[in-house]
């Protein structure tokens, strides 16, 4: 069993000739091809595509937008003005509690700074997901006091299109 110090973990902006791969390591199966879109993201300059590898592996990813959380629960209780968003993070199950999302997380926070963000936020699980919430505090992120609030997306696979939802709470930090 390897330990986060173990672990050699590049983290890169993705590239358009990995984005077949990404889909096999990260959505097989998902017809809607997310890492397409989370890469449109990226080629129309409205964020980054930040992928952690590990010997030439894909491990984890963290869609960074420049424009903060689109969220009109967020949008309309905090201003989100120069504030970074991170949005669909996924470690790889053989690689958590490993660094996978503090790297990516604290190369998301570098490059909101360079690209003039005051504050950084991000959307977890209010009961689904402890683990992840108390990374993000370890990180410094804070509970924006406004409470959970309902969020939905399109899934699509073999047997149609279906519509998810999560219960999350907003979180975020200040990059002063």
């Amino acid at each position: 069993m390897m330990n986060q110090h173990d672990l050699d973990i590049v983290v890169k902006p993705a590239e358009e000739s990995q984005l077949d791969f990404l889909e096999e390591v990260f959505s097989p199966g998902n017809l809607t091809k997310p890492q397409y879109r989370r890469y449109e993201v990226q080629e129309k300059g409205e964020g980054v595509y930040l992928i952690a590898w590990h010997q030439n592996h894909p491990i984890g990813h963290f869609l960074l937008r420049w424009s903060g959380p689109q969220d009109p629960h967020v949008t309309q209780n905090i201003d989100v003005t120069h504030s970074a968003f991170l949005e669909g993070g996924l470690t790889k199950d053989d690689y958590r509690k490993k660094g996978v999302a503090t790297a990516i997380i604290r190369e998301a926070e570098r490059c909101s700074r360079e690209r003039g963000c005051t504050h950084i936020g991000l959307e977890v699980s209010s009961k689904d997901n402890p683990e992840a919430r108390r990374l993000y505090e370890n990180l410094g992120y804070i509970d924006w006091g406004y409470g959970d609030f309902q969020i939905s997306w399109e899934y699509h696979d073999k047997n149609g299109t279906s519509i998810r939802s999560d219960i999350v709470i907003f979180m975020q930090k200040s990059l002063a």
